[in-house]
């Protein structure tokens, strides 16, 4: 499959001809149901990889809220601007967060959003699942669920994806990303108790970012840049910046994926499968 410049997703025509014959999660009836991937293509939200195409209004009214918090003025995140702005992201509303329901759906989907971004161009690309519950009670009960949703995607990925290779899978390694489908993603928790302003969201959210964007960004000597200027922005929003907000390589980066500021002795849950 070739690819130009620039990230884009396979063709409406490619999408059609192998459905279900390159996700593993195809003929798992519960992953199929609550499939959620969306797109949005400037005038409307479409479902890429659903035959329907059916698209229900609080899935419409989320993305619309999401849409907004992105773009507003203040948000901190550059490169979550760059991708809604370009439209190059890729959402989905799920069951309760941590459910079963939950797990195999958002895993089925990052499948699909993997078979069409294969290979990155200029553009940063992010897969957005919100969850219609629980009603979150603090930060703790939000990173809670987190974790329950991840080692449970991964319990499920690992029957199909080894780990990622470029990245460590202990949690406790400087080099640690979470792999899902093969590939290793940063995750960003967002919920309505979250004590950092850029992280508030009406519905717990968990953002999926690919690794290998931040990667290159580091080798053409960028990430530095846009680490300052979304340390820049944060500052004017909240008038503080994210104490877990450290450059990569000083502590893991799973100590950011909830969000809260977690102490120095906080012990990631998470255990890879060892195969």
């Amino acid at each position: 499959m070739q690819h130009d410049a620039h990230c884009r997703s396979v063709s409406e025509s490619e999408v059609t001809s192998v459905t279900g014959s390159w996700n593993l999660l195809s003929s798992d009836p519960v992953a199929r149901q609550f499939s959620s991937y969306a797109a949005f293509n400037g005038k409307s939200v479409t479902r890429p990889f659903a035959s329907e195409g059916l698209v229900d209004r609080e899935l419409l009214d989320a993305h619309d809220q999401l849409r907004q918090q992105i773009l507003g003025q203040s948000y901190p995140c550059t490169g979550a601007i760059s991708a809604f702005s370009q439209k190059t992201y890729r959402f989905g509303l799920y069951p309760i967060l941590a459910s079963d329901e939950a797990i195999r759906a958002v895993c089925h989907d990052l499948y699909c959003f993997s078979h069409e971004f294969p290979a990155l161009g200029d553009h940063f690309i992010t897969f957005v699942a919100m969850f219609r519950g629980p009603v979150i009670e603090s930060e703790q009960h939000f990173e809670d669920l987190l974790w329950n949703q991840l080692q449970s995607m991964h319990a499920l990925d690992s029957n199909f994806f080894n780990w990622d290779q470029s990245v460590d899978s202990d949690p406790l390694s400087h080099r640690f990303s979470f792999s899902i489908g093969g590939r290793a993603m940063y995750v960003i928790g967002m919920h309505p108790k979250a004590s950092r302003l850029a992280r508030t969201r009406q519905y717990p959210t968990m953002v999926f970012n690919l690794h290998e964007q931040f990667d290159r960004l580091r080798a053409r000597g960028k990430f530095d840049t846009m680490k300052q200027t979304i340390r820049a922005r944060e500052m004017t929003l909240q008038g503080s910046i994210n104490p877990m907000l450290s450059s990569f390589g000083d502590n893991p980066e799973t100590r950011q994926y909830s969000g809260r500021a977690v102490p120095d002795n906080w012990v990631c849950p998470f255990h890879p499968h060892k195969k």
